[in-house]
């Protein structure tokens, strides 16, 4: 692998994650506002991960796992 992309490999999965626990997030494409409740790095896959809460229409509680390249902040007049 050349060194250049190993340095941008490198820094991609080292950079400074843009959210972080508590701040209220959405998908890109859409969706409920979510919680983060973790940021970092993953094993599996280069850049930051954000585990996200949310409320079902069922009041059911939900988590999952999502890049954070796939969220944006929530505005916090929606309901």
């Amino acid at each position: 692998m050349p060194g250049g992309l190993l340095l941008a490999r490198l820094a991609k999965r080292l950079a400074k994650p843009a959210y972080g626990p508590g701040d209220v997030l959405k998908l890109r494409s859409g969706g409920r506002p979510m919680t983060a409740i973790w940021s970092g790095p993953v094993l599996f896959a280069p850049g930051n991960w954000l585990i996200c809460q949310w409320f079902s229409d069922a009041g059911d509680l939900q988590q999952e796992m999502f890049a954070e390249e796939t969220l944006q902040r929530a505005d916090r007049a929606a309901p």
